[in-house]
């Protein structure tokens, strides 16, 4: 009974030892995850800051980019017309141009035709083939022959400055035209410029949107790795305020145990007691055993009458070791499959040490080897170093 007692003692601080180690990993480990996530989230604040002013920045770009592309647009759109017109009036005077050439070409062959006849009608001594009969006077058709001729020169004067005028015209257009071109192509290159651009902040801004999808992402996993960590830290508490609450049991029990334990040595005491007033009687029982031997063997001398003394019974104690049982020979009390080890009723006052092996008997046959990693007074705990295949330990197997 005492070394149940105590092997209960031994198991309970050995459970309060674990419980106490298990809450002090628990409580470093959510410190480390507590930090940990106090750190990844300020990274990731951080991060999601840069990425917001970036994406602002972009968009801000992005704005000022379509107001110069709508600009540009605008003004290529204005230039195109205007464009359009130069190109409708070059046309158009080209079209004069080459209508005053053709005109002009007429009035010269007109006017070489006039010059032609009256060189002829000189030759001729003034009578013209080419008047008609009904001509009533020389000097009128040559009046008339005259003013037609000043018209007509008047009026290839006037034609050639309006075809000076409409070439220069042709010119000024052409030069603009020339400089619409050049603004055109650079209006153009900017436009494809600006497209480029905006092609380019575009993809920035989606890749930034990417970017800060996938920090989201991140983010909510780790929320759900917290709530996780969360949830497993309340599991621990609770457990933890069970492994209290057994502890509190268990120290309640190990009182109950203790005092249990006093009345039980108060008990072997009174017993001890017992025993030894029995011994100091089965001594005086042998002693007046041996007296009335010798006075029978004295009185057989003198009276032939035989003397019968009554057969004296002495009951063996229950808590006396039996005899025949060899030194160091203990049982198993307690078995610990998780830590691989067992507790054994031999101990410090039966000569066990530390590191010394011992074999494990079941019906005469070996099932294990044990060496002892610790000892008491009555009691030891030795590691299981092999076991039989098939075979498992039970509570009573034979140490020796």
């Amino acid at each position: 009974m005492n070394n149940k007692i105590k092997i209960l003692l031994v198991g309970l601080a050995v459970v309060c030892a674990v419980s106490l180690i298990i809450a002090f990993q628990l409580n470093t480990v959510n410190k480390a995850l507590r930090n940990e996530f106090a750190q990844r989230e300020q990274e990731f604040s951080t991060e999601r800051q840069n990425l917001s002013n970036q994406l602002a920045s972009v968009t801000q770009t992005r704005k000022k980019l379509d107001l110069e592309l709508n600009d540009l647009r605008a003004k290529f759109d204005a230039l195109s017309k205007e464009r359009d017109d130069v190109k409708s009036k070059f046309d158009l005077v080209t079209k004069e141009r080459a209508s005053l050439v053709d005109r002009l070409q007429d009035l010269t062959q007109k006017n070489k035709e006039l010059s032609e006849e009256s060189a002829k009608m000189k030759e001729t001594g003034g009578v013209s083939y080419t008047v008609p009969a009904s001509s009533s006077s020389d000097d009128a058709y040559w009046a008339r022959v005259l003013k037609e001729k000043a018209a007509l020169e008047i009026e290839v004067q006037s034609l050639k400055g309006q075809l000076n005028d409409v070439q220069l015209k042709a010119e000024k257009a052409m030069e603009e035209g020339r400089k619409l071109d050049l603004q055109f192509k650079t209006v153009t290159q900017a436009r494809v410029d600006l497209e480029r651009k905006l092609v380019y902040n575009e993809k920035l801004a989606e890749s930034l949107s990417e970017d800060l999808v996938r920090e989201k992402r991140d983010k909510k996993s780790i929320t759900d790795q917290l709530e996780n960590l969360r949830q497993e830290n309340f599991e621990l508490k609770s457990r933890l305020m069970a492994l209290g609450d057994k502890k509190t049991s268990l120290e309640g029990r190990l009182v109950d145990l203790q005092q249990e334990r006093e009345i039980l040595s108060k008990r072997l005491g009174e017993l001890d007691s017992i025993l030894q007033d029995r011994v100091d009687q089965i001594i005086q029982v042998k002693d007046d055993l041996k007296a009335a031997r010798t006075e029978a063997k004295e009185a057989s001398v003198k009276d032939s009458r035989v003397v019968q003394l009554q057969p004296i019974v002495v009951k063996a104690q229950e808590n006396l070791p039996a005899a025949g049982v060899s030194p160091g020979a203990g049982q198993v009390l307690a078995i610990n499959e998780e830590n691989n080890f067992v507790i054994v009723d031999i101990g410090e006052e039966d000569g066990v040490r530390v590191g010394q092996s011992f074999n494990v008997f079941r019906n005469n046959e070996k099932i294990a080897s044990l060496e002892v990693i610790q000892i008491r007074k009555e009691i030891s705990a030795a590691d299981i170093k092999s076991i039989s295949p098939g075979s498992k330990l039970k509570i009573g197997d034979m140490v020796s």
